[in-house]
């Protein structure tokens, strides 16, 4: 494989990349602190100064001891005739260092030469080139066909998937292409299917004239300027910098000024989709984990086991309608809720039925077990504790006001959950009995009925160990309750989140996604809130309600249109995002050795590695 891969590259390297001397340039090691040059859109012979701006482009470029090399995305002529392509090869003989040259839609098929001169005088139509430990890989693009819509050429993509396969799994990838990569290219999606087999981790076009960034299904992506003057002076480029694992893009008026970067990219770990599994129907609940166990529902109303490591389904249970809630393992059961109105006990070997519990009206909650009892909620204002043995029901607590949909919280002496009637529960966990309870006072929009509560430990002064009971609520109130009275210990609407949680392996922080596309960090570990940092987010008013999930490095971040974003724990920001699906996020869950097995609504369930 190595030696197929060297091939592959050098041989990409003798065609497009060269030098003073016009030699393929060496590849270096791994320092990772190196800059290029990015120019597109040059349209030689469109304007009177385009030759110009170009000519003088190159010498910038030669005079910056910096720049170690110059990429050109395309539509470097206007029409792709013969004499624009040996004007074009003239005036890039001036480079006295390494340049990368793809074609864009002006250079192919809008000439008498039918589109063939470009890689007779080049030798290639993409390029794959390695410098200190990055791999630039850039294919050509159309339309072969005449005012058709942008295209990759079916040859490209044979190559592109040629090259992305044998390109090592965790060397990062900086992708390059005349066009955007969205519903304008044709086979968008084909495209992108191969730049997610490695590790991409940013991709570079031109074609609109504007420096813009943009989101290529997950992938950071970024349009380049046109090198034309337009109504300046003169012209400019891109300067792009590579400093350790941070892309700085900074926009370079020649011989005149280079302007403070205007984009930033921080390379992530590589990531890569180990195993997917793509259901029949809408998946609308949390997964759950117990070791190699993953369990997941799904609305047509299954129950469905699989093998964490591979995907491989293990086995299903049918309920007898759709499911909305998360299940729980235990060491011998699965406990499960449907709105068939019952709660199933399934043997967590192969899934067959040890008893159900027919309460009589639909369940969307989720279960919860603890000390041997299995306790949820229901729709109909009734919470119940059941025995895991037998099915059989120890107490029922009524008169709850609004449904229950999340997964009640407990600890020695109370289960605690939320309804959407705006309220939020104490019940003695002997006798089924109200403790207290706390009402919002806001109407049924700002309940805390999403978020699923807490039961977390603080230290107050001497180090003595006392219980808080968290919960959010859709009031963007973030509350902790003293648990055996009710009192408030601490409130917060600083980080106006509304139903999505987090907390670090420890418990001693929160994080709080909030609708002013923002996360919050917060320090709950002396029984008082204290915010520790607040990131920005790429996304606008975000109001999925799944449950963040931790590591001691990454808060994971669930999205309404299928991204997970990895956000550092220390507060410094975005370390990596990835696109799943095209619908939101309904379950992240840990899965060990650095994997994510991640759910969206659309029946998609992907593990990650990172």
């Amino acid at each position: 494989m190595k030696k197929f891969l060297s091939a592959l590259c050098m041989t990409a390297l003798s065609l497009l990349v060269y030098g003073q001397d016009g030699l393929p340039s060496s590849i270096s090691g791994n320092r990772r602190n190196f800059s290029f040059a990015w120019l597109t859109d040059v349209h030689l012979n469109s304007f009177a100064y385009a030759e110009d701006d170009l000519r003088q482009a190159v010498e910038d470029i030669n005079a910056n001891p910096d720049v170690d090399f110059t990429i050109l995305s395309g539509d470097v002529t206007e029409f792709g005739d013969t004499k624009e392509f040996q004007l074009l090869e003239e005036i890039l003989k001036g480079f006295r260092k390494p340049y990368l040259l793809l074609p864009g839609n002006h250079d192919v098929n809008w000439s008498e030469n039918g589109c063939t001169m470009f890689d007779k005088i080049f030798r290639a139509s993409h390029f794959c080139y390695d410098w200190q430990g990055v791999r630039f890989i850039g294919c050509g693009a159309g339309p072969s066909l005449r005012m058709g819509p942008p295209h990759i050429p079916r040859e490209e993509i044979l190559w592109l998937d040629s090259v992305y396969n044998a390109t090592p799994a965790a060397q990062p990838v900086i992708f390059v292409n005349h066009f955007p990569l969205n519903a304008d290219l044709s086979n968008c999606r084909e495209v992108l299917r191969i730049l997610k087999t490695r590790n991409t981790q940013a991709v570079l076009a031109g074609h609109l004239h504007v420096n813009r960034s943009y989101d290529a299904d997950g992938i950071p992506g970024v349009i380049g300027r046109s090198s034309l003057r337009r109504k300046d002076p003169i012209g400019g480029y891109n300067l792009v910098s590579l400093k350790g694992d941070t892309l700085l893009f900074r926009e370079r008026i020649i011989k005149t000024e280079t302007r403070p970067a205007w984009d930033t990219i921080v390379f992530h770990p590589a990531i890569r989709e180990v195993w997917t599994v793509k259901d029949v129907t809408d998946i609308a609940s949390q997964g759950s984990i117990d070791g190699n166990l993953y369990i997941y529902t799904n609305t047509a109303g299954v129950v469905r086991a699989l093998d964490a490591d591979s995907g491989k389904t293990l086995w299903k249970y049918r309920t007898g309608n759709k499911i909305f809630s998360a299940p729980f393992i235990t060491p011998q059961l699965v406990i499960v809720s449907s709105c068939d109105g019952c709660v199933y006990a399934l043997n967590r070997q192969d899934g067959s039925m040890r008893w159900k519990y027919d309460t009589g009206y639909p369940i969307v909650a989720c279960p919860t077990v603890a000390d041997d009892t299995v306790y949820i909620g229901s729709g109909n204002g009734k919470f119940y504790s059941i025995n895991p043995a037998d099915g059989t029901v120890n107490w029922i607590c009524e008169g709850l006001k609004g449904y229950i949909e999340s997964r009640p919280a407990t600890d020695r002496e109370r289960v605690y959950t939320g309804t959407w009637g705006a309220m939020f529960y104490a019940i003695d966990r002997k006798t089924g009995k109200k403790v207290w309870e706390f009402d919002t006072r806001r109407g049924r929009y700002f309940s805390p009925g999403a978020c699923w509560p807490v039961v977390l430990p603080y230290t107050v002064n001497g180090g003595k160990q006392q219980e808080q009971v968290i919960v959010l609520s859709s009031d963007y109130f973030v509350r902790a309750f003293q648990p055996s009275t009710g009192e408030i210990l601490w409130a917060s609407d600083e980080a106006k989140g509304r139903e999505s949680l987090g907390f670090s392996p420890d418990g001693k922080t929160m994080y709080i996604k909030g609708i002013k596309n923002n996360i919050t960090a917060a320090d709950i570990s002396k029984g008082v809130y204290t915010p520790l940092w607040n990131t920005a987010m790429p996304y606008e008013s975000n109001f999925i309600p799944t449950r963040m999930e931790t590591t001691e490095q990454y808060v994971f971040i669930p999205t309404e249109f299928g991204v997970v974003h990895a956000v550092r724990t220390d507060g410094s920001g975005i370390s990596w995002q990835w696109k799943v699906a095209h619908s939101a996020v309904t379950s992240l869950k840990n899965a060990g050795e650095r994997r994510l097995i991640v759910m969206t609504m659309d029946g998609t369930v992907s593990c990650l590695k990172y």
